[in-house]
């Protein structure tokens, strides 16, 4: 009953003009938070997660069933039964669960969260999906080599804000192991990966210049997803976008939006774009060897 209202109040707020949508949004969040301050989602693909109304993410997946809709296209489109899928940045889980109902029992799923305490929410919500017995979570960070990394909490209201960048200004909540990816993984993971997702809020570059070193250990059908955010520093970035093509690699950029509007308008995933040159703004990548 409850999973039926909580259908038709979203069904409704979508149909109405944006103005009338947003204040029906805002006062229906107001009153779930009010009648509890955690919720039981349900995504599109049927996985359960624990979520609080007051964290960005969890309350776009509590309330639409997805995040970021068209990267989740990209990873059930490039996933199969029996591949492997390596999530780093893990976050709450929802795109480690979106991988393990692709790849199937055959298949595995490398989940990679740094924070400590976003670990335990993750493993909380595996629990939740008995059907995850094909995921491995990892409570590290990735790196481009061994060692410790201070982690900074950016915003109480987005735990995935969490970065290992001093420049963004946050504040100190954990020192945590460091790994290259290639560390991390097990030879047969290693040999079957398909797809590598990551969000590590600004710390790509170093690790995707270490992965590039030692490309020819990865399979040469991987692919990588990543939200590439040249405000931090425009120049690594470009540097590894350079790089990157230099390997064979072709980019294409993934619509993506975090405003309410967005996602009360989304209905399909659009096509994917060529990118011949690094954005200069936050941008979603699509990065494949594959014609």
């Amino acid at each position: 009953m409850i999973q039926l209202l909580h259908k038709t109040v979203m069904g409704t707020l979508r149909r109405l003009p944006l103005p009338a949508a947003r204040l029906g949004f805002r006062a229906y969040n107001k009153a779930l938070r009010i009648l509890a301050p955690e919720h039981l989602a349900t995504t599109y693909f049927g996985a359960r997660l624990h979520c609080n109304p007051q964290d960005l993410i969890q309350r776009m997946i509590l309330y639409f069933g997805v995040w970021e809709p068209d990267v989740s296209c990209v990873i059930e489109q490039n996933l199969s039964a029996g591949d492997v899928f390596v999530d780093i940045g893990a976050n709450i889980g929802y795109d480690t669960l979106l991988a393990s109902s692709r790849v199937g029992a055959t298949g595995k799923v490398v989940s990679i969260e740094a924070s400590p305490r976003t670990f335990a929410l993750l493993q909380r919500n595996l629990a939740a999906n008995p059907s995850s017995s094909n995921v491995r979570a990892v409570n590290a960070a990735v790196s481009d080599r061994p060692g410790t990394l201070d982690l900074y909490e950016i915003n109480e209201g987005n735990i995935g804000a969490a970065t290992t960048l001093a420049s963004r200004g946050g504040t100190l909540m954990a020192s945590v192991e460091a790994l290259p990816l290639a560390e991390i993984l097990k030879p047969d993971e290693l040999a079957r990966l398909r797809l590598i997702k990551m969000d590590v809020e600004g710390a790509e570059p170093p690790i995707l210049r270490h992965l590039l070193e030692q490309l020819s250990r990865y399979p040469a059908t991987m692919d990588i997803v990543v939200e590439a955010s040249p405000d931090d520093d425009f120049e690594a970035w470009r540097d590894v976008f350079d790089r990157m093509r230099a390997a064979g690699f072709t980019a294409w950029a993934i619509e993506n939006d975090y405003e309410l509007e967005w996602y009360l308008r989304w209905r399909r995933p659009a096509k994917l774009q060529r990118v011949e040159a690094m954005p200069t703004r936050q941008q979603d990548l699509l990065f494949t060897r594959r014609s």
